[in-house]
């Protein structure tokens, strides 16, 4: 199974609230999404061409595009405002049969890609940083910023002949979220 490593941020006070969307709603975002070919983070288990579990880029489309999707709700609006200023994603969600399909602000930045590796090379990653522990986890982007500057942890990183993935992790530590407090996550 890969591990991905993405930055996330849980700290930020969000202030839209996620809204509730019906089916047709959802059905002309995805026909929208996939029109553009717009790349969908969708959960594991999920059909790709109709999801109810997924996240995207907040600007895969424009707002004129997601307002048309939902009939120009002023609450929906607000959510794709918010992910976009704050360069996040927009998670959709459906829990079950019964519950409501819902958008919301993620928790994902979007501004940096996920780096995607499978569990050796992530160990070897993790080790190079210092963690022993290969599971899940997650540093603080200021701690892999001052970790990356260390020059042993760069000959960690050439010790274990991964250099490249040093470079991503830096692109990825020195990303500008603005005023937000992120963090890097890794889990599977």
């Amino acid at each position: 199974m890969l591990v991905t490593f993405r930055i996330k941020d849980t700290q930020t006070q969000l202030h839209s609230r996620p809204a509730e969307i019906s089916a047709l709603e959802l059905a002309a975002l995805t026909r929208r999404l996939h029109s553009g070919n717009a790349a969908l983070d969708v959960d594991p288990g999920e059909f790709g061409a109709a999801p109810l579990n997924f996240e995207i880029n907040a600007n895969a489309l424009s707002m004129a595009a997601f307002t048309a999707c939902f009939d120009h709700r002023a609450e929906i609006i607000s959510i794709v405002e918010e992910a976009q200023f704050l360069g996040r994603t927009l998670r959709v969600r459906h829990l079950g049969r019964l519950a409501p399909i819902t958008i919301e602000v993620s928790e994902h930045i979007a501004l940096a890609r996920d780096l995607m590796m499978g569990p050796d090379l992530a160990s070897k990653v993790l080790f190079a940083l210092g963690r022993d522990d290969a599971g899940e986890g997650e540093l603080t982007l200021e701690s892999l910023r001052l970790l990356l500057q260390d020059h042993r942890t760069y000959d960690a990183f050439c010790g274990a002949k991964i250099t490249p993935i040093y470079d991503s992790l830096a692109y990825l530590a020195f990303t500008d979220c603005g005023e937000q407090t992120p963090v890097l996550e890794w889990a599977q």
